[in-house]
């Protein structure tokens, strides 16, 4: 099974956390992507869109061969991008699993886009 495991990485704690989650789903011998470990080979040959463009398409390519989704959410400290692989997740019919991080109350778009909560 194939995992997409979304997550904000603005700060080092949530950085890790991704990997730690990573790490969880992999003990169970998951499948599993997380954006922030693939990089594009000779990335400063591009310019920032050339680059962000080519992260953009491997990080959807990735979603759409998951079979599920499980998003690490910090209610609505998440980023842009989290919500974003969110939405098209759901979008394309996947199961969207979040995991909560913390109390603070979530995005109303999230909390309707999600197969389940832990």
């Amino acid at each position: 099974m194939k995992f997409y495991l979304a997550s904000p990485f603005d700060t080092e704690e949530k950085r890790e956390n991704a990997l730690k989650a990573k790490q969880l789903l992999k003990d169970k011998q998951f499948d599993v992507y997380l954006p922030l470990e693939h990089t594009i080979p000779n990335a400063w040959d591009y310019t920032n869109a050339e680059w962000g463009a080519m992260v953009f398409a491997q990080d959807i390519a990735a979603i759409k061969g998951a079979d599920i989704i499980v998003a690490l959410s910090y209610g609505r400290e998440s980023t842009a991008g989290t919500n974003f692989e969110i939405g098209y997740a759901f979008a394309k019919g996947k199961q969207v699993i979040l995991v909560e991080m913390t109390d603070n109350i979530m995005s109303l778009m999230v909390a309707n886009g999600r197969y389940a909560t832990v």
